[in-house]
C-alpha cells in the first residue's frame, strides 16, 4: 500500500513539473521565438567587420534568400565561426 501511494505521488509531481515547463516555454516573447539562429564554420578570419564577413559567407553559400540580418564572428585559427540570426 505504501509503494502504491508513493508511486501515485511521484506521478502527480512529475505531471506538475511537465505542465510548468510548457508554460515557461510558451512565455517566450514573439520576437525571440521568431528568430532562427544558424551556426557555420567558414575558411579565413573574421576581418575588421565580422558581422559583414559572416553575412557575405552565408549569402555565398545559399544565395540572396539565405541572408541573415545580424551575425557574430569568432576566429579559430584559419577558420571562423559565424552565429547568425535569420528572420
Amino acid at each position: 500500500m505504501r509503494s502504491a501511494t508513493l508511486l501515485l505521488v511521484c506521478c502527480i509531481l512529475i505531471s506538475f513539473i511537465f505542465s510548468h515547463v510548457k508554460e515557461v516555454e510558451a512565455g517566450l516573447s514573439p520576437i525571440a521565438a521568431s528568430l532562427r539562429v544558424r551556426k557555420d564554420i567558414f575558411v579565413g578570419g573574421c576581418g575588421s567587420d565580422g558581422n559583414k564577413t559572416c553575412i557575405n559567407d552565408f549569402v555565398k553559400k545559399g544565395g540572396a534568400a539565405n541572408k541573415p540580418f545580424s551575425c557574430e564572428c569568432d576566429n579559430f585559427g584559419f577558420e571562423h565561426l559565424c552565429r547568425c540570426n535569420f528572420s
